[in-house]
């Protein structure tokens, strides 16, 4: 990765994170959706979200400075998914995110590795966590999104809460404790506290 243009890099890596989000039901629309200009030996090659992004780069319906068609066949496809949309709208903002080496945020700083402290909260923090990630500053849109992606399962509700709040370059561990103190999650903020210390 050494030398590589981080915008190149960062356009790589958001059409990675798209081919892991996109189910096969829509993978299967997206398909059909492409039918006039990739033809249907072309299309049966298909089997993952690159390999539809690829076949778009080869016929110019999709480059780094080109996202149009990208956009309009998520929204067209995925039943208007924000979590999909905000992987693009993101790159299009930040141009990267979450560069491979290291935990960068999106100004590319390096940040605190958090995964202990973390990885605690999401087993304890129950139904207070939309509350205490609030008091992070997340938004309630990316609460809501969350819950959409995942909604059966709280803790990658919270998770994904979490990368979101990473995601923004300031997470740290005081903002971590000043939330548990404003939700009165005394008892998580001791033994966070303790982890800190430690």
């Amino acid at each position: 990765m050494a030398g590589m243009d981080p915008a190149a890099l960062g356009y790589r890596q958001m059409l990675v994170k798209l081919d892991q989000m996109i189910r096969p039901d829509e993978l299967a629309r997206m398909k059909m959706f492409c039918k006039d200009f990739i033809g249907t030996k072309n299309r049966d090659k298909i089997q993952s979200g690159t390999d539809l992004f690829e076949k778009l780069e080869e016929r110019n319906y999709l480059s780094r400075s080109n996202l149009t068609f990208l956009k309009r066949i998520l929204a067209e496809c995925t039943d208007g998914r924000q979590d999909v949309q905000k992987i693009v709208a993101d790159f299009e903002t930040h141009g990267y995110r979450n560069v491979t080496n290291g935990n960068l945020g999106r100004q590319g700083q390096q940040q605190e590795d958090l995964s202990a402290e973390i990885r605690f909260l999401v087993n304890n923090l129950g139904r207070d966590w939309k509350f205490f990630m609030r008091s992070l500053g997340v938004t309630d849109a990316v609460l809501e999104m969350c819950v959409d992606s995942h909604p059966r399962n709280v803790r990658e509700q919270i998770q994904m809460a979490f990368k979101e709040w990473q995601d923004d370059g300031k997470a740290d561990k005081n903002s971590m404790l000043r939330a548990l103190k404003e939700v009165h999650r005394n008892d998580l903020h001791q033994k966070l506290n303790n982890m800190v210390a430690n």
